[in-house]
């Protein structure tokens, strides 16, 4: 019987596998995490992996306490496939729960990182990836090596998931798809703020304390880099798109350098 509370796709990559990796985001694990869909791996009999993508964009304290909470639940292993750090641990973990042989399914939000984990895996550019939400068209089968295989599948949202904000600050939209982003913005910038505020000065210019009030700080930030609408009022919309952008793509972070 298909989850229609987590698609076809996922439901079929579960079907189909020994060891399911469910690709969270390391900053918001929690919020990343299908709990329907692991549900259906369990029921299933499957084993569950939790893989922790994008652990460059965060302190090793705040993975570790992400880590001790995780594990409670499932096994997790983090990586940053941008790095390559951690995939040989995760390649082991993976080869040691298939008993060195099986097909490994992968599920997840759009734009975890699902692509470059298999890539990172590979050793090569088996999957093509893209910073795009729903990059992925189909399901993607890739040989890890002999007797074991990795499948791919478009990313996949709970279909309750309607907050528009938190798919912007997960990643799973792009600002083009959706109307405003002025409170999605304000949300990583308060983040930002109280982790790591460091950032924002480096980014933006902007010195900042950690209990800024946002509305006001966007609006800074948004005079200070000449985003200007009519009247020399602020561009807070144009600027609050960089922002979710700048968030996307990595170039501002929970990271403190150093």
């Amino acid at each position: 019987m298909q989850r229609k509370s987590f698609g076809a796709s996922a439901a079929e990559v579960i079907r189909s596998s020994d060891l399911v990796l469910e690709i969270l985001d390391a900053r918001f694990a929690k919020e990343t995490r299908n709990l329907n869909a692991e549900k259906g791996v369990l029921e299933r009999g499957k084993k569950l992996l939790l893989v922790l993508n994008k652990s460059d964009l965060v302190s090793l304290n705040f993975a570790e306490k992400t880590k001790a909470e995780l594990l409670k639940e499932a096994p997790c292993v983090f990586i940053s496939a941008k790095d390559k750090k951690g995939k040989y641990v995760l390649r082991k973990v993976i080869l040691r729960e298939i008993g060195g042989k099986g097909i490994v399914g992968i599920i997840g939000y759009p734009n975890t990182g699902k692509s470059s984990i298999i890539n990172a895996l590979a050793g090569r550019k088996a999957a093509k990836t893209s910073s795009s939400a729903g990059f992925t068209k189909g399901k993607q089968r890739v040989r890890l090596k002999e007797g074991v295989y990795l499948i791919d599948s478009p990313g996949v949202l709970p279909f309750r998931e309607r907050d528009e904000e938190k798919l912007l600050i997960l990643n799973a939209k792009s600002p083009e798809q959706v109307e405003e982003c002025t409170g999605a913005a304000e949300k990583i910038l308060g983040i930002i703020a109280r982790e790591n505020p460091k950032a924002l000065e480096e980014r933006y210019g902007m010195k900042v304390e950690r209990e800024a009030e946002t509305k006001k700080l966007l609006e800074a930030i948004a005079l200070k880099r000449g985003r200007l609408s009519k009247g020399g009022k602020p561009d807070s919309e144009g600027m609050a798109k960089q922002i979710v952008l700048d968030w996307q793509r990595g170039k501002i972070s929970l990271k403190v350098k150093g």
